[in-house]
């Protein structure tokens, strides 16, 4: 059906073909086609696609007529083409003649400043759509939403703030109202950064920290140990010893 949706057909290419239909690509003359997912074309397709780029002009199912055609071609993927090429699974010829100027999306969890604003934009949109009272995030579950890695990209971030402007009856959305995966992943993502898999040695992770917050300290006090102690909360006997055990 794709070739269909693209090229067109004339009447009687195939059953059920009872009247000639131009495809996408036609339509799009003089005007911009966007092929998402490009990728996902196969080898047959990206041939034709090919040749209706280098000629210009597409052929309708069923039809030896070219038609001229002149079109600005945009197209989206979230594979990798040229390791697709490597593999035989994308034309090299297509890949270079599609790849002219090439724009880098990178994916919401490497944009976290976006995050904030698209959270903003849906919910003004969805309280809007569906008349409800506008909806505020609180300070603390924008921070977990920040840290989530969202896998489903910009949809997962807009079908979650659909929900919460459905289900959350206040104006505040707090932490209690997410997800329960959102609230794990995040969970579980703190604790990797605290303990990786191979593990930490738990005395020289201690001895930094300790080291850390001395300097920190003295830094604060413009070297004074007694008054950098009472920062600390540490005896004047145990705030020597540990400057002496950090060489401070």
């Amino acid at each position: 059906m794709i070739e269909t949706e693209l090229f067109g057909h004339e009447r009687g290419a195939y059953t059920g073909a009872d009247r000639a239909r131009p495809g996408h690509i036609e339509l799009a003359h003089t005007g911009t086609l966007f092929l998402d997912e490009i990728a996902t074309l196969t080898l047959p397709l990206q041939s034709k696609l090919l040749r209706v780029l280098e000629d210009r002009e597409v052929r309708r199912i069923g039809s030896n007529v070219g038609r001229s055609i002149d079109f600005r071609l945009i197209t989206a993927t979230n594979e990798d083409l040229e390791d697709m090429v490597k593999m035989g699974r994308f034309r090299e010829d297509l890949y270079y003649r599609i790849n002219v100027v090439p724009l880098d999306l990178p994916p919401l969890r490497d944009r976290e400043g976006d995050i904030p604003l698209l959270i903003d934009h849906y919910l003004k949109h969805f309280c809007s759509q569906e008349n409800v009272e506008p909806k505020h995030i609180d300070p603390e579950a924008l921070e977990i939403l920040e840290e989530y890695a969202w896998p489903g990209n910009v949809r997962e971030l807009e079908n979650l703030v659909q929900r919460l402007v459905l289900m959350v009856t206040g104006p505040n959305i707090e932490p209690r109202h997410l997800p329960k995966n959102v609230l794990y992943a995040t969970t579980a993502q703190h604790e990797s950064l605290l303990i990786p898999e191979e593990g930490i040695d738990f005395e020289k992770e201690l001895h930094r920290i300790e080291s850390a917050y001395l300097r920190a300290a003295l830094r604060r006090t413009n070297g004074r140990k007694a008054e950098a102690g009472k920062l600390l909360k540490l005896t004047p006997r145990q705030m020597k010893y540990l400057c002496r055990k950090h060489d401070l």
